[in-house]
């Protein structure tokens, strides 16, 4: 298991085309959206996709203010917020996808976000694997991940698939297994008072 810095140290060494899956610990969770959205793109001409299916993107909008973070070159898919509360008006960044089973609208979304505003690099965050499991078949899931995950490494995108159960899923870590090229635990630091940080 890392902590933040552990984990952006192995983001640094991450060539384009690459996927991740994150296992996430509740405590971190918000300090991992942060470090993916701003810190892994800092210095660089990287436009975000955030594709949520847990929190509304209004939320998260909310906790990247509150660090004070901007939302310029973040666009976000929201498959959350039109059926827990409708979508009367469209924000500025923000598509929304009607149902988290609706995967295949995923796709497509995020691939005509890629289209309509080209960038020399892209990262793809999907928001979470959790909630997309408990909506969907494992079968119709693997499926998407695989074209998916196939997809963005043709456009040279760096892909993040967040994990944030409490509870293992053997079925949803072998998923994962199959499509990313690395599988990271994220937690709290740990030994803070000893100076020793797991990693």
């Amino acid at each position: 298991m890392v902590d933040i810095r552990g984990l952006l140290e192995k983001l640094d060494s991450m060539e384009s085309g690459s996927a991740v899956a994150l296992k996430v610990d509740v405590e971190s969770y918000f300090d991992v959206i942060t470090a993916l959205t701003d810190d892994f793109k800092r210095d660089k001409d990287m436009q975000v996709i955030y594709t949520t299916s847990t929190i509304s993107s209004s939320t998260i909008i909310q906790v990247l203010e509150a660090f004070d973070i901007g939302c310029e070159g973040i666009q976000f898919v929201d498959a959350v917020s039109y059926m827990t509360m409708g979508a009367s008006e469209q924000p500025e960044g923000v598509t929304f996808v009607e149902s988290p089973t609706m995967l295949e609208n995923i796709s497509l979304k995020i691939e005509y976000l890629l289209k309509k505003y080209p960038m020399d690099e892209n990262t793809v965050i999907i928001d979470s694997i959790d909630s997309l499991a408990i909506h969907n078949d494992n079968r119709i899931l693997s499926e998407f991940l695989h074209i998916l995950i196939s997809n963005l490494r043709s456009h040279d995108c760096f892909t993040f698939i967040l994990s944030v159960s409490e509870q293992d899923s053997e079925d949803i870590d072998n998923m994962l297994a199959m499509v990313c090229d690395d599988f990271i635990e994220v937690g709290p630091k740990k030994g803070e008072e000893s100076g020793e940080i797991e990693v």
